[in-house]
């Protein structure tokens, strides 16, 4: 029996694309961007996507049958900041059905989901949390 999804994620947009940067460079990939961050970086290109609220709160289930319809096996998720909203759910049933999954993240926020590959971006506004990797002290 297939476990119910209920969850739902501000999302500002999602795509079928060709990974365009970084290691997976050319590969067929499914993007989920995500509304939210609390960083603020003056040099953001996505600054649309800071207020969460302004974004639909989509039916991750629904996001899924969408990834499906394409040639994707790697989906990223990118923002925003994604770990501003718990990835668990999102990504136990990307795994379930054999996607890869990505996240390009600030490392702002704790961790949720369960990853193939992380893109750490810190940023110089707001300290990353010690998970990713711990500050130095001196």
């Amino acid at each position: 029996m297939e476990k119910t999804i209920t969850g739902t994620l501000p999302v500002m947009e999602h795509f079928y694309t060709l990974q365009g940067e970084g290691y997976h460079q050319g590969r067929a990939a499914y993007f989920i961007r995500l509304g939210g961050c609390d960083v603020g970086c003056v040099w953001c290109d996505v600054k649309d996507s800071w207020d969460a609220a302004k974004h639909p709160q989509l039916i991750i289930e629904d996001i899924i049958l969408k990834i499906e319809k394409t040639p994707a096996k790697l989906v990223v998720i990118t923002g925003g900041e994604p770990l501003m909203h718990n990835l668990d759910e999102l990504t136990s049933v990307l795994q379930a059905k054999e996607f890869e999954t990505n996240i390009e993240t600030s490392g702002a926020h704790p961790l949720s989901g369960n990853w193939n590959w992380i893109c750490f971006s810190p940023k110089n506004l707001k300290n990353r949390c010690p998970e990713f990797y711990p500050l130095p002290t001196n």
